[in-house]
């Protein structure tokens, strides 16, 4: 296998099959597509090569493969298999500018087989941070500054030093049976530099992806105990000394004057302090006697010390603060050290989770902040104006620095411990020039305000209330215009419909029954025929009296009507009448349109029992439901298929759309034993309202 890459590697611009000539623009080795510019790998070159997978995890986002010229990226593709470090493939895909470096998308990826990781070539930082070496399968020394295990990803995160700068390297495992076996560890590294860059293209982060069949080789033994090492003081950190050797760990020990768990714990000896950067959250408490392992750094202003770990001691009372004026701290011979400073409260201000209170003292500013646990206004109580005394940790912002003893800092922070750390020791005064003025001015602009809202919303709902008026009469009169035209409309209509045809038959019969020479049968019958019509007249002007007058618009009007009328047209049809009528009805306003609407329904009913049912007999049910009138036409005659069309059946059809216009219903049954039952059903309620 590795005779056949090396092979592949030195032919890489041959055609790798004889029985096809390869395209003149193909690319076969990686060091011609990291040669492209990001113009020209936008064309999307076709790439057909070999190489040796080096590292392969899609959940870190992670492919790299490497041939005999060099190591590329390839972008995530459906058409790639899962891939293994020391699998040789043979890839067919096209190029892509990528984000930082070109890449490869792949078209078709085979597995040929295993093969050896290519040699790891020895690098520095300072050429990772170039970003050169980017997918490039390397090697680097360095110190173990840290090591934690990401549960996400089932990686070990190992924070490394080498040089002048730390890199991250991810591997699944470890050559200890520890965690803390590692730190502070000489430790030689091989495998793929995978870079973090901008949108702009632009490196800002270097990492190393370690693959399962290469290995972290410790090159220094381990300590038995890590703190067995001599303390050192902590005024000695970072000093002059010709024979210090820099970037091993080293041991301090201290009085506890701040923690925050997992984040950094501050330490006190004597006139000095130190800042303890550590990822350890173990239950402290202020004056605790702790000895702490770490990295020494550059601070902002006093050395820190940095992947710290540490382990109680001993339990202690609190150190006492030192009190300093403004001047005196801006020396910088406190920093990191207890102090108490008082100020008067100018303002309260928040920046992220940390809160802060902007102080002054003799005309100096300065803060004291405190990141409490729970996100709220801790300091709400402590009013402007008032005089307090901070109790915390000196900050220093040296700002420009200058040699001798007329330097001083730019300004400095108290970092409080908790909100007892502020002591009011004068409240802010009342009575003060500036804020009667205020209260002055603000109740006379609210009085001034208050009397002109007030003329402006006299104003407004006068006007409001005459244009209401105005529209109230305008709707109520066109409202009753509307109504009376259409009670117009409706009763022309009627009289049109029912009368019209009526006294034409009446006129018709009048002229047959004076033609001379009839014969007296003749004359009689026609005679007969004028008393019918003028009676049927008389009725259907009776129907149209009734259902204009208001004095009927009650349920109780109506009931009484639709029984006289049944009883009346039944009986002359030959036809018993029965009747099944509620004892009371309730005072519902019960409007002409609507008893007309369902008198003609009603009717029609009626109509068809007498002229299709055949029957002997038909019963009248009306009764309330609730607010629901309902009206029912029950015949015990032969019955009929409402689904059936019938010769005149438009009455049903009629019936049904009289009711829905009306906001009602009809229901038609025809039981099996026989009979028709024609049931109106009106809900009162909605036209009532």
């Amino acid at each position: 296998m590795g005779f056949r890459l090396a092979f592949a590697a030195i032919v890489g611009l041959l055609p790798l099959s004889t029985g096809a000539q390869a395209p003149a623009d193909e690319l076969r080795t990686v060091a011609q597509v990291r040669g492209l510019t990001a113009l020209a790998a936008a064309r999307q070159l076709p790439v057909h090569l070999h190489g040796v997978v080096t590292f392969f995890d899609a959940k870190l986002y992670s492919r790299f493969i490497q041939d005999g010229t060099a190591g590329i990226y390839l972008l995530a593709s459906t058409n790639t298999p899962p891939l293994f470090p020391g699998q040789e493939v043979e890839i067919e895909g096209n190029c892509d500018p990528g984000e930082f470096a070109p890449v490869i998308l792949p078209r078709q990826v085979r597995i040929l087989g295993q093969a050896p990781l290519p040699a790891a070539r020895f690098v520095s930082y300072e050429q990772l941070a170039s970003g050169k070496e980017d997918s490039q399968f390397v090697e680097i020394v360095g110190i173990v500054r840290s090591v934690q295990f990401l549960d996400s990803s089932g990686y070990y995160l190992v924070e490394v030093a080498s040089g002048e700068g730390r890199l991250s390297v991810y591997t699944q495992k470890l050559p200890v049976d520890q965690v803390s076996q590692m730190s502070d560890r000489l430790v030689r590294i091989r495998g793929v530099c995978s870079t973090k860059f901008n949108r702009q293209r632009q490196l800002f982060s270097v990492q190393l992806m370690v693959p399962p069949v290469a290995d972290l080789v410790l090159e220094s033994p381990a300590s038995p105990d890590p703190f067995a090492v001599p303390a050192r003081s902590l005024g000695s950190l970072l000093q002059f000394n010709p024979w210090e050797t820099y970037g091993h760990r080293i041991k301090v020990v201290g009085t506890v004057i701040y923690y925050e768990p997992g984040r950094s714990l501050i330490l006190q000896d004597g006139n000095h302090g130190v800042v303890v950067q550590t990822g350890t959250d173990s239950a402290l408490g202020l004056g605790d006697r702790v000895e702490a392992l770490g990295f020494v750094g550059k601070g902002v202003y006093s050395p820190a010390l940095q992947d710290a770990v540490f382990r109680k001691l001993s339990g202690g009372s609190p150190l006492p603060p030192v009190r300093l004026t403004p001047d005196q701290a801006l020396m910088g011979t406190n920093d990191c050290q207890l102090v108490q400073v008082s100020g008067t409260v100018l303002d309260r201000a928040v920046n992220g989770t940390e809160k802060y209170l902007v102080l002054q003292n003799d005309g100096f500013i300065f803060h004291a902040s405190l990141n409490p646990a729970e996100n709220r206004d801790v300091f709400v109580g402590v009013e402007n104006g008032s005089r307090v005394l901070v109790t915390g940790v000196c900050q220093i912002e040296p700002g420009q620095w200058l040699a001798g003893s007329l330097w001083h800092a730019k300004s400095f922070n108290v970092s409080l411990r908790s909100i007892a750390d502020v002591r009011v020791i004068q409240p802010p005064p009342w009575w003060t020039l500036q804020r009667v003025l205020w209260i002055a001015g603000g109740v006379g602009a609210v009085a001034l305000a208050a009397l002109g809202w007030v003329g402006v919303l006299r104003r407004q709902v006068a006007e409001r209330g005459r244009q209401l008026e105005i529209q109230i009469q305008e709707r109520q009169q066109a409202e009753h215009r509307r109504n009376i035209e259409q009670e117009r409309i409706r009763v022309a209509q009627d009289l049109h419909d029912e009368l019209g045809s009526t006294l034409t038959e009446v006129s018709l019969l009048g002229t047959l029954a004076r033609t001379p020479g009839l014969p007296a049968a003749d004359q009689a019958g026609y005679l007969q025929k004028l008393t019918d019509a003028s009676r049927s007249m008389v009725a259907n002007l009776d129907e149209i009296v009734w259902a204009v007058n208001p004095k009927n618009d009650s349920v109780a009007s109506l009931a009484s009507y639709f029984s006289i009328f049944a009883q009346r047209f039944l009986n002359l049809a030959g036809i018993a009448c029965r009747l099944q009528v509620a004892e009371s009805f309730p005072a519902i306003p019960f409007d002409s349109k609507l008893r007309h609407g369902v008198f003609l329904a009603f009717k029609e009913a009626l109509n068809n029992a007498v002229r299709h049912s055949r029957g002997t007999q038909i019963l009248i049910k009306m009764e309330m439901d609730g607010r629901e009138l309902r009206i029912a036409v029950v015949d015990n005659g032969r019955g009929f298929d409402p689904a059936a069309a019938l010769p005149d059946g438009d009455g049903l059809s009629n019936m049904k759309n009289r009711l829905s216009q009306l906001g009602g219903w009809c229901d038609i049954k025809c039981p099996p034993a026989g009979g028709t039952s024609v049931e109106f059903g009106l809900p009162l309620a909605v036209e009532a309202a």
